[in-house]
């Protein structure tokens, strides 16, 4: 029986982010009303602007809670990947898939996505996509937002996809922040296990490449 491994959205943190976000829209939807009845106000003149604040983070809140009403489901094998994204199902097989990348967004590290860039003409459903040197490259989910930890959802993707799943940037940074909090609590610096294993597995792919191309 062929092996299959599942990767499952964290609903719960989700939901409750939404929460939150759509409770502080609502609270500073409230605030700004009561400034503006005090001209006095040292905000007065910025009403309009939390106001605008306000919508907009109910309204990203709104869809971040209706997009749950979909279930969510990445199921992983040797043959490819099953995605399960806003009731549609696309079968993608590893031959389409150009690259699974771990993807900064903004400035830090802290809550990247996952982005998988696939071979021209193959579309998946249930995702907006947008086009890089002519290819379609779609945003799956935030690596955070996943059940599984960070590097253990990295590591399964290797496993079956190889060469196509580039993490190195973020495992980097991530070494580079275990090894600071060890420095700070006056613990021994050591090479950091994720990363010597990515890398490790790095050098045995281009390895196996190189003989193949001779």
């Amino acid at each position: 029986m062929k092996r299959r491994e599942q990767l499952y959205r964290n609903t719960a943190k989700v939901r409750r982010y939404g929460l939150y976000g759509g409770l502080f829209g609502v609270l500073g939807w409230g605030a700004a009303q009561a400034v503006k009845a005090n001209p006095d106000h040292l905000y007065y003149h910025k009403v309009l602007l939390i106001e605008c604040f306000s919508v907009l983070m109910v309204l990203v809140s709104s869809i971040v809670l209706v997009d749950l009403v979909w279930p969510f489901l990445v199921e992983v094998d040797d043959e490819g990947l099953t995605l399960r994204l806003r009731g549609f199902t696309t079968r993608l097989p590893w031959e389409s898939v150009e690259l699974l990348a771990v993807v900064k967004v903004g400035d830090a590290w802290d809550a990247p996505n996952i982005d998988v860039r696939l071979v021209p003409g193959v579309r998946l459903r249930g995702r907006l996509a947008s086009k890089r040197d002519g290819r379609r490259t779609y945003t799956l989910i935030s690596l955070d937002n996943l059940t599984a930890r960070p590097e253990e959802v990295i590591a399964l993707l290797r496993r079956y996809g190889r060469g196509r799943v580039d993490a190195q940037e973020y495992l980097e940074a991530r070494a580079a922040r275990r090894a600071v909090g060890r420095y700070l609590r006056g613990e021994e610096i050591q090479a950091d296990p994720y990363l010597a294993e990515y890398l490790a597995e790095q050098r045995r792919i281009e390895a196996e490449a190189a003989a193949g191309a001779g």
